[in-house]
């Protein structure tokens, strides 16, 4: 979805205050021994601490109190005159008026409404931006935990594979000492285990890094212990895509956001085209002069604003007028684009599970059926050293690739979710 310039600023600065004031509260998430990373907890510690969700709360709640202030009445003025008359010589004889004025401006009812209405529709467009950005981190936290797993499931694999080698060169040089096996044999599997080793490293700094930024995420220090993710289990997708688009259309908080905007731009062509109407100005004064007839009396007054020269109104809904087009085009431009996103995520969504299931049930099986049978084979002398290699790095590469797609399913899922589903409950 494109990203709302103004809203996107307002949040960025309130952040930053946010980021300098507020101070960071104790997580909840257990690392105790045993324990085990849940997505829920990762979730809920997100939406309580991440501090960038903070600053778009504040900005919610900034607007809202812009609502009560758009149809007050401005201050009144208070005015204190006295007027001197020449007594004599003296300029500053008793002689003189006393008065003492309250004026009120009022604006016209109908613009006061307009306003209110406005500032209505200004809080719940940052409401929903609100939304959208709970939404966006929620989606970020699911994807950098399913990378967290990832990188914990490889660790595992490569470790176990580390031990399977290390078994399969002890083999061949127990073979090569009775002359049954090559030194070749060897060899080749301390190159095959040098190689593993240097994935573990590598996965191991790409867990570590998943870790960093899933703290970040939870405002934690970046250093902070993880538990190990708990054993991820695709589910099964929900509804088909015309009905997840029809959800999303309704659903969207960014969608929203961006129809909230064009009601919002038709209001302020509403409101400038009221400018026209005039305004009122209500006057109380009372005066107090020498003389029988003029002593203590009060006036009262109302004037009105007549708009005489219209070009600054005709300037002002031309304005309007435009801007609300450019409204209409980005909510449809906006609207285009969640099609096309959650068209993406859906088909990918599907695709993965489909290699999940494809995996799961018989890739991975017949893989490890042909490795018992290469070994067999080759400690019964009547396979190849190599192929036995093949046959373990075809199941690592098997392995490996299953978890991509489980990985790369919730990934695609969570972004489903993000554009549709409600959040509460996840």
């Amino acid at each position: 979805m494109k990203t709302v310039t103004t809203a996107a600023i307002l949040i960025s600065v309130v952040c930053v205050a946010a980021g300098a004031q507020e101070q960071s509260h104790p997580s909840s998430l257990s690392v105790a021994a045993g324990a085990r990373l849940n997505l829920a907890d990762v979730l809920a510690e997100v939406r309580e601490r991440n501090p960038d969700l903070k600053a778009a709360a504040a900005v919610s709640l900034a607007y809202k109190s812009r609502i009560k202030q758009a149809y007050l009445l401005k201050d009144p003025v208070i005015e204190f005159e006295r007027m001197y008359t020449p007594s004599g010589m003296n300029f500053l004889g008793d002689a003189g008026e006393k008065n003492i004025s309250v004026s009120q401006e009022i604006d016209n009812p109908y613009k006061l409404l307009l306003r209110r209405d406005i500032a209505k529709e200004e809080h719940a467009f940052y409401s929903s931006l609100y939304e959208a950005k709970e939404r966006e981190l929620t989606a970020k936290a699911k994807a950098l935990f399913y990378e967290y797993y990832m990188a914990s499931k490889a660790e595992l694999i490569y470790n176990e594979t580390v031990d399977i080698l290390r078994g399969f060169s002890k083999i061949a040089e127990a073979k090569y000492s009775v002359g049954t096996a090559s030194q070749s044999d060897a060899i080749k599997a301390q190159v095959e285990l040098s190689k593993t080793l240097n994935l573990l490293v590598t996965v191991r700094q790409e867990k570590e890094t998943a870790k960093a930024m899933l703290n970040a995420l939870m405002d934690r220090d970046t250093l902070s212990p993880l538990p190990e993710p708990v054993e991820l289990e695709p589910s099964q997708p929900g509804a088909d895509y015309e009905k997840l688009r029809a959800g999303a259309f309704i659903s969207n908080p960014g969608l929203k956001a961006y129809t909230l905007k064009v009601s919002q731009a038709g209001r302020r062509l509403t409101l400038s085209k009221a400018e026209y109407l005039p305004d009122f100005m209500l006057l109380y004064r009372k005066r107090k002069a020498p003389g029988v007839d003029m002593n203590n009396t009060y006036d009262v007054s109302l004037g009105l604003t007549v708009p005489l020269w219209f070009s600054k109104q005709r300037a002002m809904v031309k304005e309007a007028d435009a801007e609300r087009e450019m409204a209409r085009a980005e909510y449809k431009a906006a609207r285009n684009e969640l099609a096309a996103d959650l068209r993406e995520a859906d088909i990918k969504a599907r695709s993965s599970l489909r290699l999940v299931d494809l995996y799961r049930g018989s890739v991975i099986p017949q893989a490890e059926e042909a490795l018992k049978i290469s070994q067999s084979g080759y400690q019964a002398e009547k396979a190849d050293f190599m192929d036995l290699l093949d046959a373990q790095r075809t199941l690592l590469d098997f392995r490996m690739d299953y978890y991509r797609y489980v990985v790369d399913y919730q990934t695609w899922l969570a972004r489903v979710e993000q554009l549709t589903a409600p959040l509460p409950g996840d």
